[in-house]
């Protein structure tokens, strides 16, 4: 759903190119070589379909099967129509888990992927994220700006993607987050809403959201370190 508009490209940012590739590309390979992965689906806006199925023919060999279709306004709208497109599968048994990526978090490691699904396998439902640092001070304000409530950073976690969850439960939860009009901010808040834990995961690899063009560089940073570490 994003379009990176404080990117300041003029265009979706996960078409931008990281070291002269589209960065949706990066996403799509991870998950590729994740052994416990069997397939990918591909929400993308609905004008946006045609360039996403060119860049997948163009900078990606497939290994596994990966179907694009039209998403929603919102990502939890594009996350409805991806657990609407698989419903039956989900409600035969066929799908037994399901992992929601971002598509602006180019540097997710295979190593991150396996353990959020063994997380996941185990209490049903988990994300990846990172502590926040000790040094940090947390606060929640009033309407008017005044500190209502001040929060220990050592049990503060930043939620990040992928978040994996029981395919069955992923399903109810958004139906029953439809059913009351509820939006969450990212897949794991319809889960809880639902009265579901989620497991949080600790990320043992960078894997930073791409907002700004700063954070551009520094991936692409990231992305040639490893690329250099794995040549020697």
């Amino acid at each position: 759903a994003g379009q990176g508009t404080r990117m300041g490209a003029g265009q979706n940012k996960i078409f931008l190119p990281l070291l002269g590739r589209p960065m949706l590309v990066y996403s799509l390979e991870a998950c590729q070589a994740t052994p416990e992965v069997d397939e990918l689906l591909l929400v993308a806006h609905p004008q946006e379909v045609e360039r996403c199925r060119e860049i997948v023919a163009a900078h990606v060999t497939l290994a596994k099967p990966l179907a694009i279709i039209s998403g929603g306004a919102s990502r939890h709208q594009s996350e409805m129509c991806a657990l609407d497109h698989l419903r039956p599968r989900i409600a035969s048994g066929e799908i037994a888990l399901v992992l929601i990526h971002d598509g602006a978090r180019p540097l997710i490691a295979v190593e991150d992927i396996r353990r959020l699904i063994a997380a996941a396998r185990a209490s049903g439902g988990a994300l990846l994220a990172t502590p926040v640092p000790s040094g940090e001070r947390m606060v929640r304000a009033t309407p008017d700006g005044i500190i209502a409530a001040d929060f220990s950073a050592h049990s503060l976690w930043r939620a990040q993607t992928p978040q994996a969850f029981s395919a069955d439960l992923l399903l109810w939860a958004y139906d029953q987050a439809q059913s009351a009009g509820f939006e969450g901010t990212d897949t794991a808040a319809s889960f809880e809403r639902a009265g579901l834990p989620v497991q949080v995961v600790a990320a043992q690899h960078p894997n930073l959201k791409v907002t700004t063009p700063e954070d551009l560089a520094l991936a692409e940073q990231v992305l040639r370190e490893r690329s250099d570490a794995s040549h020697q």
